[in-house]
């Protein structure tokens, strides 16, 4: 998907991906299938932790999120991500607006991603 005319989805992380799995689409497809399963466990461990204060619990999944969307090529999602880590790391609650864009960049990013590879996503 596109905001202000940016993609969701960095494609040359994609091939830099690719590359890295050797050349193999399966195995691209497979990495991308997890992050979709992953995924939405830990934007919504994020999501309950903000309502709970616990910066613990967000400060994990943001860390986790942030390299799983990095190795995607969803850059929006993985610096929203750091932002939060960096934000918990510090003793700093984020902000509702904080995790709502963390929560619309994985939306983009997950729709995106459905798009390319359509095959056994959920």
């Amino acid at each position: 998907m596109q905001r202000g005319g940016k993609l969701a989805i960095d494609r040359q992380a994609l091939d830099k991906l690719r590359d890295i799995v050797g050349g193999d689409e399966v195995d691209l497809v497979e990495l991308v299938e997890s992050f979709l399963e992953e995924g939405p466990g830990l934007i919504e461990a994020i999501t309950l932790s903000q309502c709970s204060a616990d910066l613990l619990t967000m400060r994990r999944a943001a860390h986790s999120l942030k390299s799983n969307a990095r190795d995607m090529g969803a850059i929006e999602l993985s610096a929203l991500c750091a932002k939060l880590e960096a934000r918990c790391a510090a003793g700093e609650r984020p902000g509702t607006s904080d995790v709502d864009a963390a929560n619309l960049a994985f939306t983009e990013a997950v729709a995106e991603l459905r798009n390319l590879y359509p095959v056994n996503s959920r």
